[in-house]
């Protein structure tokens, strides 16, 4: 006899739903811990927009909190051959 359906789920389906992280019920949602923010890769992604390397446009100046927070950075170059 052919077996259609399993009311158990799979170990690889359980698994994916545990790497998932925890379910906060009142959100109805799975979330993640907040994670530091990379000041070095938001400016190489801000330079990256600034060179017009990016699919789109930048939209405007940059704004928040995070805006004024610059860190010496060296202008990413590409290699130059002599």
């Amino acid at each position: 006899m052919l077996k259609l359906w399993n009311p158990r789920p799979l170990t690889a389906e359980v698994e994916k739903m545990a790497a998932m992280g925890p379910y906060d019920s009142s959100l109805q949602m799975f979330v993640q811990t907040p994670r530091e923010i990379d000041m070095t890769r938001l400016a190489f992604m801000r330079w990256l927009a600034e060179a017009g390397r990016l699919e789109h446009r930048i939209a405007g100046p940059s704004s928040g909190p995070l805006a004024g927070q610059e860190q010496p950075r060296s202008s990413p170059t590409a290699p130059v051959a002599v």
